[in-house]
């Protein structure tokens, strides 16, 4: 009677490591800057109301503030160019 495979994991010990492998292949590590900054006494102040109202720490709120902002300035991908094949191409 032939052998019959109830998982991969029976098959191959090591299946569970290589398909972690496999999806971090693909993945690109983030690369992180640290940024200071100074401000103000009531400014830190202010910022320590907002947080402690909305339930937040001052990093996450910052982080979250500059994400909005940032967001609208990504790059959008370049148009699909639609050419056919008896358009004559100058550039």
């Amino acid at each position: 009677m032939p052998r019959t495979i109830i998982s991969k994991l029976q098959e191959n010990p090591d299946y569970l490591k290589n398909a972690a492998a496999k999806s971090n292949a693909g993945k690109r590590k983030t690369r992180y800057k640290q940024i200071t900054f100074k401000i103000t006494d009531t400014q830190k102040e202010a910022l320590e109301v907002i947080c402690k109202r909305q339930k937040t720490t001052p990093v996450r709120y910052l982080k979250s503030v500059i994400r909005k902002q940032t967001a609208r300035y990504k790059s959008s991908p370049q148009p699909v160019s639609y050419v056919t094949e008896n358009q004559l191409q100058l550039f």
